[in-house]
């Protein structure tokens, strides 16, 4: 069974992605494994076993009334981690349990209802063996956790394609409508290439024409029972995105970044999405091994790289 790791630290943060990864599991039908990362002195030093053993009695008991809210999930699991770098423990157990997810909450800096990430979300994005999932400060005191609008960013990309599916399989799984969205920036005048033999304004209109039946196509493809729409957005990436997740309950965005394989590196455009959403916000890297769609039962496919 594919698991989702839910890093915890005993902040009210931890308390959004134990609201968020439990709505996800239920959801689904995943198991979760909810990890603490604790630091540990090295042997040798005086008094080192009885701090350590401190540190991981704590850390167990911190887990004990942070798990009270998925005491109801049939394959739950904890995990205290002697490791100083959380960013790196929850990579660890995510390639031990070959995870499809890790869940973690946005920094404490963040303005509420508003996804900021702070230094561990920072690293586990920029190397994370599988998709992460980053929660808005106050999640967990929203007045419902289910899934019922998922938005997701397309651009024909294989990156964009890997969050689809998972967005896809999802909105399958719990009914939620899906909304894809394009966005098309219209050119400025002076990058307009004068020998293609027509004006400025038709050839516009002739790749808007593009992009619109492109994504109409894609969501023509999409099973009969996913209940979803395309919309085509003239602006920013950026701002659609962003706009798009106002009125969402979670937000899927690829990853065009440069980096080591398997590892999710933000590009540009999903980096900014990443801190002013207003929802849940997945990121799917390119080259995962393991697709997000795995927590959600999907089937899982090869993605070239």
């Amino acid at each position: 069974m594919a698991r989702i790791i839910i890093g915890v630290d005993g902040s009210e943060r931890s308390e959004d992605a134990i609201a968020f990864g439990g709505a996800l599991a239920r959801a689904g039908g995943a198991g979760v494994t909810v990890a603490h990362a604790y630091p540990w002195q090295h042997a040798g030093m005086v008094g080192t076993y009885e701090t350590n053993r401190f540190l991981l009695d704590d850390s167990k008991t911190m887990l004990a009334g942070m798990i009270k809210p998925l005491l109801d999930l049939p394959h739950l699991d904890v995990r205290s981690l002697s490791e100083p770098s959380a960013a790196r423990a929850l990579q660890g157990v995510a390639d031990e349990l070959e995870a499809g997810l890790i869940v973690i909450g946005s920094s404490h800096h963040g303005r509420l209802g508003r996804v900021l990430p702070g230094s561990t979300a920072e690293r586990l994005l920029h190397g994370s063996p599988c998709p992460v999932a980053i929660v808005p400060n106050g999640y967990r005191d929203t007045e419902r956790h289910d899934l019922q609008a998922i938005a997701c960013g397309w651009d024909g990309s294989l990156e964009a394609d890997a969050a689809l599916a998972a967005a896809e399989e999802l909105a399958r799984r719990t009914s939620a409508t899906l909304q894809i969205v394009r966005t098309f920036e219209t050119p400025t005048y002076y990058a307009f290439p004068a020998d293609l033999g027509m004006g400025y304004t038709e050839s516009i209109k002739v790749a808007r024409d593009a992009a619109q039946r492109t994504l109409d196509e894609r969501v023509a493809r999409l099973p009969a029972e996913v209940n979803a729409r395309g919309e085509l957005d003239e602006g920013l990436a950026v701002e659609a995105l962003i706009a798009a997740s106002q009125d969402a309950d979670l937000l899927i965005l690829g990853s065009r970044g440069y980096g080591p394989l398997k590892a999710v590196l933000l590009g540009g455009v999903s980096a900014q999405v990443v801190r002013e959403a207003a929802c849940p916000v997945i990121v799917v890297p390119n080259g995962a091994r393991r697709a997000m769609g795995s927590v959600v039962g999907a089937t899982e496919t090869a993605l070239a790289v």
